[in-house]
């Protein structure tokens, strides 16, 4: 075991330093300190998460068709969301969104969701895509790690037990590693929700936006959001701000997320 954890590391820093030219080619490869720095840069980079961003705003649901009309809305997609939690919401408070989505898109998600900054380790790899994505709404910045896997099911689960057999080995690892204690004999079909979004041609800087409709028994919400590169997504909050303000589009003062609002008001 100590040999295959040695092999393991020698591997590692073997793939480091073949790396080390693209990132630190000034180095002298004579100075044992000059590699040493750099290696200790490489490695603070590579532990750093290298996320996409969305910014995302909600306006009141109630002027959805006005919405649609004055940004320009087309391309409308339609599916349902269902996610999955305890009554008391035990896998959302550890920062958790099981869902599966039918209709424009199939697929059974696991997503971890932290809203502090300091947490700034990636997962570790595991089959699928694992994406990494920063949420930023109102003043909050939510980081987010998400592991998504095709759902091809005829049915939608409406237990945790049934949820749990449907997860991947990635998916399952991935919970592991974010230590998640939860009962699934608790879990549970929550909510399902209709979702209604458009693809939008806004006039000004914001060249594309999503304009996503959901709705459930207990409520609707109306959300604009444009995708951006991290480090870019506070200004893009603000251009959706202006740009609702500019088509008079009122502005939720609550601006929870959008999974959020619907475990806590579901029925």
């Amino acid at each position: 075991m100590l040999l295959n954890a040695y092999f393991r590391q020698r591997v590692a820093a073997r793939q480091v330093v073949s790396n080390i030219p693209l990132h630190c080619g000034f180095v002298d490869r004579k100075s044992l300190s000059g590699w040493a720095i750099c290696l200790m840069l490489c490695s603070a980079a590579s532990a750093q998460p290298r996320c996409s961003a969305e910014a995302k705003l909600l306006v009141k649901p109630t002027e959805t068709e006005t919405a649609v009309a004055v940004l320009h809305g087309n391309k409308q997609s339609r599916g349902k969301v269902y996610l999955f939690d305890t009554e008391q919401a035990d896998l959302l408070a550890q920062g958790v969104i099981v869902r599966i989505r039918t209709g424009a898109k199939n697929d059974l998600t696991v997503k971890l969701r932290f809203n502090d900054r300091g947490h700034n380790k990636m997962p570790p790899q595991a089959e699928g895509t694992l994406k990494c994505e920063a949420d930023l709404s109102g003043d909050q910045e939510l980081v987010s790690f998400s592991l998504g896997r095709d759902w091809n099911n005829n049915s939608v689960p409406t237990t945790g037990e049934e949820v749990y057999s449907a997860l991947s080995a990635g998916q399952l690892r991935l919970l592991d590693w974010a230590k998640i204690a939860v009962d699934w004999h608790q879990v549970k079909r929550r909510v399902e929700v209709h979702a209604t979004d458009w693809r939008a041609h806004p006039s000004g800087p914001l060249k594309t936006i999503t304009i996503e409709l959901w709705q459930w028994p207990g409520g609707t919400i109306l959300e604009l959001s444009a995708r951006t590169m991290q480090g870019n997504g506070v200004e893009v909050v603000r251009q959706l701000h202006d740009l609702a303000e500019k088509n008079r589009l009122t502005i939720e003062q609550d601006q929870t997320a959008k999974t959020s609002l619907v475990l806590h008001h579901y029925e």
